[in-house]
């Protein structure tokens, strides 16, 4: 069976509030003594699977879970096992899932049999969890609300546990989005993906953080209607976004996790723009909140990246050995306060609503759907012609002109990425590969005008910023003219998107 749950990570600060607010202690009660299981090598977790033997009170559970082709979804089979005489946890037994759909698709990702599992896995961690669970209903959705509070423990280490799950159990998801909003409003909870299992692995293996999460490809079919495919589209942006804005809330400062977050937040706004003909997905305000969120992760770019490039491409120009990068305007954001604004982490919640909805009513497949074709075919060719247009005058133009060209050229590859599935890989990444010196050129040239603009600002206070001004305005026309060069190459892309026939 696939369990569909929302994991919300609760502020240390606001678990009291929290507890009161939901009368939790009134709750039934719960002492879970959970032990975790992989080979040595990490086969089940690379596969995306966790096996524990848990204790829930005095009885023992065995389970089995893995990925269910949705962020929320997993796949999961428990069955109860007897107590064994002399031995504080009984033996795990893998063949207790053989049968189940997720034993099944375990035994596919390791190529076709269980056997022998049991006797080379090992216990990797446990965890001892105090639960208070109750049942709640919003309209015609019944959820489990499970509050666990209580740590993990691997190689003489431990770290808390302190989160609230909701887990549907019957009716529409919409009403599992619902009940948690108000919530995660109300006492700053932040979403997460990281399950228990991913954590006490990291744990065992000595690290914080699970490592950045790339952008993916999203499953796409010519079979599906225009919503579906959008909703895919979202699925795979959040499929990048909330790892990393995760672990970003859960603290921390890799620069890796930032930039991967604010890419997924680009890929997303670019999906909402350019494929928001084929659904309604958030209004102005919700829009204006992601515009938001990528605007203060930008503010983190720009001190640790930005910075440090431009700085050395200073230094190798001779600038003085004082010289430093400017403080910014005003209060900083800082990445952590950037996800977890309550306003950020409801619109999230409002685009996972949206990507488990179905079409309602049913929807024609854009093979039959000549204006799905022609829609992404025109907002392709006219993201194209716009690029080699400005392209061959980017030097005349304003450098806020020449900044919404990136822009453009970014929604342009993303949305051949998207598309991928439907055009096929070989034709997309030729195309995707002609736009990369273009891309490069231009963040070259986006970076030292963020860097002028910001040793212009501190000039009166930091003598040594008249050698960055002098010298990045120099640049700047130098590598515009790259960048022109650069975009002209673009004109003479292959553009997958042609009918035969057609120029």
């Amino acid at each position: 069976m696939h369990e569909l749950e929302l994991k919300l990570q609760i502020p240390p600060e606001s678990r009291a509030a929290l507890e009161k607010a939901l009368d939790a202690a009134r709750w039934t009660r719960t002492r879970l003594e959970a032990h975790y299981f992989d080979t040595a090598g990490g086969q089940l977790a690379a596969h995306g699977f966790s096996w524990r033997l848990r204790r829930e009170d005095e009885r023992w559970v065995q389970t089995l879970k893995g990925a269910g082709g949705h962020l929320l979804q997993r796949l999961e089979h428990e069955v109860e096992v007897a107590p064994e005489e002399g031995r504080a946890v009984p033996r795990p037994d893998i063949a207790r899932h053989r049968d189940s759909p997720a034993g099944r698709a375990l035994a596919q990702a390791l190529g076709g049999s269980l056997d022998d599992l049991s006797t080379l896995v090992v216990e990797q961690f446990h965890s001892r969890i105090e639960r208070r669970t109750c049942e709640m209903r919003q309209g015609d959705t019944r959820v489990e609300v499970a509050l666990d509070h209580g740590s993990l423990h691997a190689q003489g280490r431990d770290v808390p546990v302190c989160e609230l799950e909701v887990e549907l159990k019957d009716g529409p998801a919409e009403g599992l989005f619902a009940l948690a909003r108000p919530w995660v409003g109300a006492h700053g909870l932040w979403l997460s993906t990281a399950a228990k299992a991913q954590r006490g692995a990291l744990l065992a293996a000595g690290r914080e953080h699970a490592p950045a999460v790339k952008a993916g490809v999203p499953e796409l079919a010519w079979s599906m209607s225009a919503p579906a495919l959008l909703r895919a589209v979202v699925a795979s942006c959040l499929d990048q976004i909330l790892p990393n804005a995760g672990e970003v809330a859960a603290g921390s400062t890799e620069a890796e996790h930032v930039h991967q977050a604010r890419v997924g937040l680009r890929r997303l706004r670019t999906a909402l723009r350019e494929l928001g003909g084929f659904g309604t997905v958030l209004d102005e305000e919700g829009q204006a909140v992601l515009a938001t969120a990528f605007s203060h992760l930008g503010e983190t770019r720009d001190q640790q990246e930005v910075s440090r490039t431009v700085l050395a491409r200073l230094a190798e120009a001779g600038a003085p050995s004082g010289l430093r990068w400017p403080a910014p305007e005003g209060q900083p954001h800082s990445p952590a306060q950037a996800v977890r604004d309550a306003a950020f982490q409801t619109v999230l919640l409002d685009l996972l609503a949206f990507t488990l909805a179905e079409d309602a009513p049913p929807q024609p497949g854009c093979k039959r759907d000549g204006g799905c074709r022609k829609a992404l075919r025109g907002r392709l060719a006219k993201l194209h012609r716009q690029v080699v247009r400005d392209g061959e005058r980017f030097t005349e133009l304003p450098v806020e002109q020449q900044h919404r060209v990136r822009k453009r050229l970014k929604r342009l590859r993303y949305l051949s990425e998207f598309v991928t599935p439907l055009y096929g890989t070989h034709a997309v990444e030729r195309y995707v590969d002609s736009l990369r010196p273009a891309q490069d050129a231009l963040g070259e040239h986006n970076d030292e005008a963020v860097g002028l603009e910001a040793f212009r600002r501190a000039a009166a206070a930091q003598g040594e910023a008249w050698f960055a001004v002098g010298w990045l305005e120099a640049r700047q026309q130098e590598s515009a003219r790259d960048c022109r060069r650069a975009l002209r190459k673009v004109a003479e892309a292959p553009r997958f998107w042609k009918k035969k026939g057609k120029s």
